[in-house]
């Protein structure tokens, strides 16, 4: 009984400092993003605070004001594809599943709802038809 309860104390600081790097490391990227944000800022508005559109930008402006968009995209890319969050509930403090096919990341619940749907849908073997049903039976064909 002992060794149980050690192990349960083990796992709940394991999973503390699990959730804390997570935390940590979305921390991270979010101040790197608002950073990017605040440099974007200071292309759309001018001295006197007026706001600029996008067609007042020089050329090598709009090539700055583009290259701060896409470091946010891939900022935004690697925490959604990252293991501190789930794909589909976006919770951070669960236990992750990796799903190689869809390069994603699970957590354990979403999983397990994820595959089971697909276990129905295999059984029926429905045929998709439209450009949505096929990326959807795609979807769950990888979690099985």
């Amino acid at each position: 009984m002992r060794d149980k309860r050690a192990i349960t104390i083990r796992d709940s600081r394991l999973q503390k400092i699990r959730n804390n790097f997570r935390d940590l490391f979305l921390k991270a990227i979010s101040v790197e993003w608002n950073r990017l944000f605040d440099e974007m800022d200071k292309l759309r508005y001018m001295s006197d605070g007026t706001r600029r559109t996008i067609d007042d930008f020089s050329p090598s402006e709009l090539k700055q004001y583009r290259s701060y968009q896409d470091q946010q995209s891939e900022l935004r890319m690697l925490a959604d594809k990252s293991i501190c969050k789930c794909v589909a509930c976006r919770k951070p403090d669960r236990d992750m599943v990796y799903n190689k096919a869809y390069d994603a990341w699970y957590c354990t619940e979403c999983y397990g709802s994820h595959r089971a749907h697909a276990k129905k849908l295999d059984k029926k073997k429905k045929e998709a038809h439209g450009h949505e049903e096929k990326a959807v039976d795609e979807l769950y064909k990888t979690f099985l």
